[in-house]
C-alpha cells in the first residue's frame, strides 16, 4: 500500500468532482501488523466466482456448519488480469474470512464473511479491514500485484488523440528517466494542461505506462518486477480535464 510511496503528497485534480471512495489503500501503513499476522485454519469454506461475460459482478459463497450463504456485489473489476490475481482470502478466525478484490483502478475492496450474533451467516462490504488483514493480503499475499499478460505491456510513452468534453487534443503520458535510478519523472498533458510528478522506483523494478485500448482516456503508471505489475498512479482525462490520482 505505502511500501514505496510516491513523491506526491496528495491526489492532484485538474477538474472538480467527488473525492474517491475511501479504500484500504488510503489507510496509514504505520505498523508491521501484516508481518505479525498469521491466518487461522478455517472451519468453513468461501468460494469466489466471476460471471464469464461480466466484469462488474462478484459472487461470494460462504459455507459453515451446514449453513450456506451466497451474495453478489456489483464492482468494476480489474481488466486484463488473470482470475487468480483478482482476489485473496484471509481467515482471521475459524468462522471469519475477509475477501480482498482488485478493482478496475487497481485499488482494493474488501468483503467480510462472518457469523452474526444470532448464529446466521452474513457477507458484507467493509470499508477498511483490520490492518493485519489488509497488510497480509496486499504486502505478503500480493493482492494488487498482477501477472503481466500479453495485453498488459509497459510502455515508456502513451499518446492518443481524443475528444473529452469540448476539447480535442493529444493525451500524452511519458516516463522520463533520471540520473538516479531510484526514481523517474512522469509527465502528463492534455489540452494545454500539463504536470510532472516524481515516482519512486525500488531496486529491481521498472516503471512504465500501462494503457488499455478500450479505455483510451485512462492509463496507469505501474511498477514491474518478476512478471508482476503494481499500479501506483492513475492518469486520465475526464470532461476535458486532466486528473492524476495517487493509488498508494
Amino acid at each position: 500500500m505505502k511500501a514505496w510511496p510516491l513523491l506526491l503528497s496528495a491526489t492532484l485534480f485538474f477538474a472538480c468532482g467527488p473525492h474517491p471512495e475511501p479504500t484500504s489503500n488510503e489507510a496509514e501503513d504505520t505498523s508491521s501488523a501484516g508481518e505479525a499476522f498469521e491466518p487461522v485454519a478455517p472451519a468453513g469454506k468461501v468460494t469466489v466466482s466471476f460471471p464469464v461475460t461480466d466484469t462488474t459482478e462478484i459472487k461470494i459463497l460462504f459455507e459453515l456448519n451446514g449453513q450456506t450463504k451466497e451474495k453478489s456485489f456489483e464492482l468494476p473489476l480489474a481488466k486484463d488480469v488473470e482470475e487468480k490475481d483478482l482476489y485473496r482470502l484471509v481467515w482471521d478466525k475459524p468462522n471469519s474470512c475477509y475477501i480482498g478484490v482488485l478493482k478496475q483502478n487497481r485499488t482494493t475492496r474488501y468483503y467480510h464473511a462472518s457469523v452474526d450474533d444470532k448464529g446466521y451467516l452474513q457477507i458484507n462490504h467493509v470499508g477498511t479491514p483490520p490492518a493485519g488483514v489488509w497488510q497480509y493480503a496486499e504486502n505478503r499475499k500480493g493482492l494488487g500485484k498482477v501477472s503481466v499478460s500479453a495485453k498488459a505491456k509497459l510502455e515508456d510513452t502513451y499518446k492518443k488523440n481524443l475528444q473529452s468534453g469540448r476539447i480535442i487534443a493529444d493525451f500524452i503520458v511519458r516516463v522520463i528517466p533520471l540520473a538516479s535510478k531510484d526514481s523517474v519523472h512522469i509527465y502528463a498533458e492534455f489540452g494545454g494542461a500539463n504536470r510532472t510528478i516524481s515516482q519512486a522506483v525500488p531496486a529491481g523494478y521498472k516503471a512504465g505506462v500501462l494503457a488499455s485500448a478500450d479505455k483510451p482516456a485512462e492509463c496507469f503508471i505501474a511498477l514491474e518486477r518478476d512478471g508482476k505489475l503494481l499500479n501506483t498512479v492513475e492518469i486520465k482525462v475526464d470532461g476535458g480535464h486532466l486528473e492524476i490520482n495517487n493509488l498508494r
